[in-house]
């Protein structure tokens, strides 16, 4: 399995390679509603999730606790989720090949990020089983 600080830093690698204002082709006028969901979103998490829960790599704090109020009830990682509709909304102002390439591979580390830390979750706390089966991995009703 890939190291989780490789993930982090292709992760973050991805996140600068797109901010990277580009000759590109914006492809819809109303791009800035993603990024204005994903903060809305990452606000709202942030009153149902203390600061000191989160963790940049998958592996889970050991005074972690299981969140499942706000965001948490409709997806186990809405923090990703944030971070995807917020890329997104950058990718489609500054639309390119090279940028929609770039979010797939940030979109792929987020997944084997949440995949790992889902793993261990299960191991740590028993709740998180019936927690899986009542919701979704990063969107909501989706996946």
């Amino acid at each position: 399995m890939i190291n989780s600080k490789i993930l982090v830093t292709v992760q973050f690698l991805m996140i600068f390679a797109i901010l990277i204002p580009k000759k590109s082709t914006q492809l819809t006028m109303i791009w800035w509603i993603l990024p204005l969901i994903a903060v809305i979103t990452a606000l709202w998490i942030f009153t149902h999730n203390r600061v000191g829960n989160f963790n940049i790599t998958p592996e889970i704090r050991k005074d972690a606790k299981l969140i499942v109020s706000g965001p948490y009830r409709f997806v186990r990682h809405p923090m990703y989720s944030a971070l995807i509709f917020f890329m997104f909304g950058i990718v489609l102002h500054w639309f390119n090949f090279i940028n929609l390439l770039f979010l797939i591979i940030m979109t792929f580390a987020l997944a084997l990020k949440a995949f790992r830390e889902e793993k261990l979750w299960h191991i740590s706390d028993p709740a998180y089983k019936d927690y899986k089966n009542h919701t979704t991995m990063i969107i909501p009703y989706l996946l």
